[in-house]
């Protein structure tokens, strides 16, 4: 079973939905850091997290989270792991057009 650490960076997220890191069939991955940076100048950023499952049911894995502007936040934290199973993506959408930069670090195991 091959292991590979695997890294997305996705810039000027905003009000639409965006698959920052997408689980192919055949695929699982563990996600083992997630941060969220906030890059306008002004705006306090609302920021929605969601894994989108095989069936595409949508469930939030955090809601309406305040990011101040030109700060960063980190959802995976403290040896915390969030597992994707198949066929799975993590999505991030905001209240604000490109204000959001997300940086994941994840394991895939295929």
């Amino acid at each position: 079973m091959p292991t590979v650490f695997k890294h997305s960076l996705v810039t000027e997220i905003g009000t639409s939905p965006t698959d920052v890191v997408e689980i192919g069939a055949g695929v699982r991955a563990t996600v083992i850091g997630c941060n969220l940076a906030n890059i306008t100048e002004y705006d306090t950023v609302v920021a929605d997290i969601q894994i989108v499952g095989a069936d595409t049911t949508v469930a939030y894995y955090v809601k309406s989270l305040a990011i101040p502007p030109k700060t960063a936040v980190k959802i995976i934290t403290q040896g915390e792991k969030l597992i994707l199973p198949e066929s799975t993506s993590l999505r991030v959408t905001t209240n604000t057009a490109n204000s959001i930069d997300a940086v994941v670090s994840y394991v895939e195991i295929s």
